[in-house]
C-alpha cells in the first residue's frame, strides 16, 4: 500500500531540503569517527535531512545504543556511489507498488540502464557495509547497513537492533 500522505511528505522533504543546522551537525559528530563523518557529508542534502532524522526518532524514542545510532546515520550510506534524484526515487515507488516482484528482478540488472534506479535501492545497503567497513565503522554498524532492509527473522541482539533501526526509518 502506498501512504500518500508519508509519500508526499518525503517528495516535499527531497525537494527542499538544505544543509543541516550547526547544532545537528555537532550532535552527528558526536556520534560518528572523522571517517564516518566524512562519508556522511558526502550524501545529498535530502539524505542527510532523512538518516538525521532516522538518528533523531531513535533518540526521541529513548534508544541510546551507540550502533544503532551511528547505523541510523549511515544506513544509507551506499546511495552516495550512485545518487538517487527525487524522479528516480518516484519512479522506484511507484515501479515497486505496480510491479512488486519485476521490481525486485529489475534490482538485479545492470546500473548503466533504465533499471538503474532499482538497482542502487537492491544494491546500495552492501555497498553502504563496503564502504563503512572500509572506513572502520564497527562490525555491527556494518552488518546493520548491510541488512538494514532485510526482512529479519532472528531474535539475537543485531536482530533486535535492526527491527528497531526498520521502525525508525519506516517513519521517515
Amino acid at each position: 500500500m502506498i501512504r500518500l500522505p508519508y509519500r508526499i511528505r518525503q517528495l516535499c522533504n527531497n525537494l527542499t531540503a538544505g544543509p543541516l543546522t550547526e547544532a545537528e551537525r555537532a550532535e552527528i559528530a558526536e556520534h560518528l569517527t572523522v571517517a564516518e563523518r566524512d562519508l556522511f557529508f558526502r550524501f545529498t542534502y535530502a539524505d542527510q535531512q532523512h538518516s538525521y532524522c532516522v538518528f533523531h526518532t531513535l533518540r526521541e524514542a529513548g534508544y541510546n545504543h551507540p550502533d544503532l545510532l551511528t547505523a541510523a546515520l549511515l544506513h544509507d550510506v551506499g546511495k552516495i556511489r550512485q545518487p538517487l534524484s527525487v524522479w528516480d526515487r518516484t519512479v522506484i515507488v511507484i515501479g515497486s507498488r505496480l510491479f512488486p516482484g519485476q521490481a525486485r528482478n529489475w534490482g538485479r540488472g545492470p546500473l548503466d540502464s533504465w533499471r538503474r534506479p532499482f538497482v542502487v535501492r537492491a544494491q546500495h545497503p552492501a555497498w553502504g557495509a563496503e564502504m563503512a567497513s572500509a572506513v572502520g565503522s564497527r562490525p555491527r554498524v556494518v552488518e546493520m547497513i548491510r541488512r538494514h532492509q532485510e526482512q529479519v527473522v532472528g531474535d539475537d541482539e543485531i536482530d533486535r537492533l535492526l527491527i528497531i533501526l526498520q521502525w525508525a526509518d519506516d517513519q521517515n
